[in-house]
């Protein structure tokens, strides 16, 4: 989310779940706004609640079903990717700065990328949670998209997590950013985390 803090736009997730890492996402562009950064930046944050469509890996359609978390100053966009994502929210959303895509399968992370295309720019940051392990579907549906989109993506790392899937491999996140002809400016750092959380728990 620092990576994408200088870059215009909104903040989108693709996979909400209970809403564990939208509070993540949406604390951490709070505390960059203490400071005068990221400000005007609104996070929408896309899931159906009613759990997986399909079976993935070891889990069953269903799986991940939850009640529609409390998600202050979060939009939050309710139900499936092919029926939310329309070009009404795309007006909605405008340019995005950052996309968390978190939808394990292979046909609803084809589905967000689709509707992202026309939302990116120079700069953007995209980041895959599920993007290897056992059932590499993000993977898939990232190889096909670009392909198809020509967008140019430049890899800024892979981090190890525990398998969601219920899989006997360690998932790997992947972050991503677009990258362009147009010039993009590395965001200026923030003071410490600790020293920010004493000074804004202050005011």
């Amino acid at each position: 989310m620092a990576i994408s803090r200088d870059i215009p736009g909104n903040v989108v997730e693709f996979g909400t779940w209970q809403g564990h890492s939208t509070r993540v996402i949406r604390d951490e562009l709070w505390r960059g706004r203490l400071w005068g950064r990221g400000r005007g930046k609104r996070i929408f944050a896309c899931d159906s609640f009613e759990g997986l469509a399909e079976d993935y890996e070891h889990l069953k359609a269903g799986t991940f079903a939850t009640a529609v978390p409390k998600l202050t100053g979060v939009r939050i966009v309710k139900g499936y990717f092919d029926q939310t994502l329309t070009p009404e929210l795309a007006a909605e959303v405008g340019t995005v700065s950052f996309a968390h895509l978190d939808a394990d399968l292979y046909s609803s992370t084809v589905t967000a990328l689709k509707w992202l295309t026309p939302l990116l720019r120079p700069g953007s940051v995209l980041l895959f949670d599920e993007l290897l392990g056992e059932d590499p579907a993000e993977a898939r549906a990232l190889a096909e998209w670009t392909e198809e989109s020509g967008i140019s993506l430049a890899l800024l790392g892979l981090f190890g997590r525990p398998p969601s899937g219920k899989g006997d491999m360690t998932d790997r996140r992947g972050l991503f950013q677009v990258v362009g002809e147009q010039e993009v400016r590395t965001p200026r750092q923030l003071f410490p985390v600790r020293l920010r959380r004493r000074l804004a728990s202050k005011w």
